[in-house]
């Protein structure tokens, strides 16, 4: 079982689960709170919560501080989003639960595509 679905079994919503584990594997500290209000779609079924988990995780990694450096985390989020839109079909949460993708089966795809596409950071 992947990292990220035991957080989820634990109680975390899938945003949650995915910072959770990606501060884990990478030994950061992205504030999993951050993760809370984009559960279950954003509470209304809207974005998945697993995906918008994953994208918090590609700004604290590739993200930029001041508007003069260039945005790196746009080509990672690109990949991300292009990845879920060609598997799923779709970023809604209520459209993936019809499609019958559970909780765990996105998460588990999320916290792969993070660890396939994003650099590791490095830890200081």
């Amino acid at each position: 079982m992947s990292k990220a679905v035991n957080y989820h079994k634990q109680g975390y919503n899938c945003a949650e689960s995915i910072l959770k584990s990606f501060n884990d594997e990478n030994r950061l500290s992205i504030p999993v709170s951050i993760g809370t209000p984009f559960g279950s779609g954003m509470t209304v079924g809207s974005t998945c919560g697993a995906i918008t988990g994953a994208m918090i995780a590609v700004g604290a990694v590739s993200g930029r501080e001041t508007e003069t450096v260039p945005n790196a985390s746009r080509p990672y989020a690109n990949e991300i989003m292009n990845k879920v839109k060609e598997k799923y079909g779709t970023y809604e949460c209520q459209e993936l639960k019809k499609q019958g993708v559970s909780c765990n089966e996105i998460i588990c795809y999320m916290e792969q595509q993070l660890k396939e596409l994003l650099p590791v950071p490095k830890n200081e």
